[in-house]
């Protein structure tokens, strides 16, 4: 800024810059780093990465076109709360909130100091604009700390009368990797745990008036359901505008599904059998979500290199991936593991079976033997799925 002369000139050009879409989103994305950065747990979850954009960009919208009016008075944005109550349908504990805003008060701190210290150089002027905007600020977060307690109480106890708490728990539960009795679960959430599931996310977009967000949910969940073929249909609310959802069949599944619902997006995972394969589908889904880049549909089988790339499913995930690909040559023996050493340097030696029979110091028609012995065991020919073949391949040798 230019230099200035009185704390309200400061307040009047910080309201105005502010009001910059690309000025806004710098404060939005710095602030919003902070607070990710104290919840590893949450930082690859699209839905709530989305809502806590929306949250903190409500917040310094609304804060910047009031913090320079004489009439300062603190007016909430419906996105804060929307944040405030996904946490509780999630069944985030209250200090979880609590600290997204201890951390954003935080970061503001920094950057205001920050700011204020390359602006103004009148040590006097500066200490004065701080003491202005700091209560005005922190007006603002008491009166939002205060109502986002009473929005997400208000949330929380009416989540846990209702009768989606009880399968809301069982899904976290299994989720969260507890040990839980299939038979009764299945009974609680009235969905056949012990079958095939695909799991899917699905989105309603930004624009989509309020009054519709819940219809598209519901009506994009269902025609996933019949895409696949199934009645077995689980759906639980993930946020204001989300939902998580799992389809059961009595057989595999194909895990590439359809979206033909305007304003809604799906993201999917592979199919999957049992608990684990409900939570693994899921940890896909969440995964291809996060690298949809606002496309109406993203199947986890199309994207999941990329996802493997940024280890957004995790070591379990690579393994899954290395089982699926090589299937019987996965096995633990001396003699398949000899075969898979044989077709990854086969493979890094571009199909070269004197290349590769150099560096394992056997003939090339025993490397050329080894490779037909692994087809078969692979189910196809070493050129076909190459690429995630040999992926595979390393993932085995490396753990």
């Amino acid at each position: 800024m230019d230099s200035v002369t009185t704390p309200q000139e400061w307040l009047h050009r910080f309201a105005q810059e502010s009001e910059d879409g690309a000025q806004l989103d710098r404060l939005v994305d710095m602030v919003n780093r902070r607070i990710i950065s104290t919840l590893p747990d949450l930082d690859s979850d699209a839905t709530f990465l989305a809502e806590l954009h929306a949250s903190t960009r409500a917040h310094w919208r609304g804060f910047a076109a009031k913090v320079a009016r004489d009439d300062f008075e603190v007016q909430l944005g419906s996105e804060a709360f929307d944040l405030a109550r996904t946490l509780a349908r999630r069944g985030a504990e209250l200090p979880v909130l609590l600290s997204i805003y201890r951390v954003g008060q935080r970061a503001v701190w920094t950057y205001i100091t920050g700011i204020l210290t390359d602006d103004v150089v009148d040590a006097e002027l500066r200490s004065t604009i701080l003491m202005q905007f700091w209560g005005r600020m922190q007006d603002w977060l008491d009166t939002a700390v205060e109502e986002m307690i009473m929005a997400y109480t208000a949330e929380r106890e009416e989540w846990q009368r209702g009768s989606l708490a009880r399968r809301s728990e069982v899904v976290q539960a299994i989720l969260g990797g507890q040990t839980v009795d299939v038979g009764a679960a299945s009974a609680a959430l009235t969905y056949p745990l012990d079958q095939w599931h695909v799991a899917f996310v699905v989105g309603v977009a930004d624009d989509a008036p309020d009054a519709d967000v819940q219809h598209l949910l519901d009506t994009t969940a269902r025609a996933v359901a019949g895409d696949v073929g199934s009645h077995n249909l689980l759906a639980v609310s993930s946020g204001s505008r989300a939902m998580w959802c799992w389809v059961a069949t009595a057989a595999p599944a194909d895990g590439r599904l359809c979206c033909t619902e305007p304003l809604a997006s799906v993201a999917s995972g592979t199919s999957s059998r049992g608990i684990d394969g409900f939570r693994d589908s899921h940890l896909e889904a969440l995964a291809a979500q996060s690298v949809s880049r606002g496309r109406p549909y993203t199947a986890y089988a199309d994207v999941e290199l990329t996802c493997l790339a940024y280890g957004l499913t995790g070591r379990e995930g690579a393994r899954r991936m290395a089982r699926r690909e090589l299937g019987q040559l996965a096995a633990a023996d001396d003699t398949t593991a000899r075969l898979r050493d044989t077709l990854r340097v086969y493979l890094s030696s571009a199909g070269n079976a004197h290349v590769a029979g150099e560096r394992l110091t056997v003939h090339p028609n025993t490397i050329r033997y080894r490779i037909r012995q692994a087809e078969e065991l692979l189910g196809h020919g070493v050129d076909e799925r190459r690429v995630y073949v040999e992926l595979a391949l390393h993932i085995v040798d490396a753990w």
